[in-house]
């Protein structure tokens, strides 16, 4: 016990965070509005043009300013060093006020979000890697229609691919922790926050897993990511209802927002899977539509002819 407070003296973490005042507040307003749009999503989704422009703002500073600039990227090897700090029952603050500030901010934020909303506020919104993802899939339907979707069935057989390789390393962690740390080269973050100044092997790797995440979706998101398997484990448990994805009464049917979902996240009975939902929010988008969404569309047109009757 003595050592556990000892190590968490202020006199070990208090002069970093100090140093890094200006950017630890900079970050924390960011985290803070990344809240607020969630809060009112169901607003912002009503109104595409401000909602689009926010999102892209978001991915942005999150890929710029927390990946590139702050090198605020959370690993597996975070997570692996908790589960053997629990391990051992001892409580990890020591290991908390060690990390970066905004390692340690990040995962505030992510164990609020993930009560609240689950995996798809940080792997949609917030992840530096995730962000320049989706901002690289935006830019490259603007100049190749080429894209692979895998078949539905074998696409929810993959998806489990990411959780054999978090509970692969998380194992061997227990046995021998460097080795595990080898194992989270798996991630491409390591490459990407040191903006590929490393080994030509480990750039080689980034290229190729970046490039299929272009022309596959955020293939390395869905299928490889073991730090997104281990936030996608708590979706198994009922999470609070702060703010609810809209339903119209058709949308068990219809197949639109289905076709439409890039990380192929809603069923065929159109229920959304949380696990692999992204928070991209384009079904809502569709929820407010009147050129796109079938409810609405039929109600436009009883609006039109009730219209043209009165006349």
């Amino acid at each position: 016990m003595e050592n556990i407070h000892n190590l968490a003296d202020a006199s070990l973490w208090l002069p970093v965070w100090q140093q890094k005042a200006l950017h630890i507040a900079a970050f924390s307003v960011f985290l803070l509005f990344i809240i607020l749009l969630m809060l009112f999503m169901n607003r912002l989704t009503g109104r595409r043009r401000l909602f689009n422009a926010l999102r892209y703002i978001t991915l942005c500073i999150s890929f710029v300013y927390v990946g590139l600039v702050l090198k605020a990227q959370p690993t597996t090897t975070n997570i692996v060093i908790l589960l053997n700090a629990l391990r051992d029952i001892e409580f990890p603050l020591s290991t908390l006020y060690i990390l970066e500030p905004y390692i340690f901010l990040s995962f505030i934020f992510i164990l609020f979000t993930l009560i609240v909303w689950g995996r798809g506020v940080f792997c949609g919104w917030l992840c530096p890697y995730g962000a320049m993802l989706e901002l690289l899939n935006k830019v490259y339907q603007k100049f190749s229609r080429f894209r692979i979707a895998l078949p539905e069935k074998v696409h929810w057989k993959m998806v489990y691919l990411k959780y054999a390789i978090f509970l692969v390393i998380a194992g061997v962690s227990f046995y021998n922790f460097m080795l595990s740390e080898y194992l989270t080269e798996v991630e491409p973050f390591r490459t990407f926050v040191l903006k590929l100044r490393r080994e030509w092997y480990f750039v080689l790797y980034f290229a190729v897993i970046t490039a299929a995440s272009v022309i596959i979706y955020r293939a390395f998101c869905r299928y490889l990511c073991p730090l997104g398997a281990a936030l996608a484990l708590p979706s198994l448990l009922k999470r609070m209802n702060i703010t609810r994805v809209k339903f119209h009464d058709l949308c068990g049917t219809c197949k639109i927002c289905g076709r439409d979902c890039s990380a192929q996240a809603i069923g065929k009975e159109g229920y959304i899977d949380s696990s692999e939902c992204f928070y991209c929010m384009q079904c809502q988008l569709n929820f407010w539509d009147e050129d796109r969404c079938p409810v609405l569309i039929k109600q436009k047109a009883k609006g039109a002819r009730a219209k043209t009757e009165t006349l």
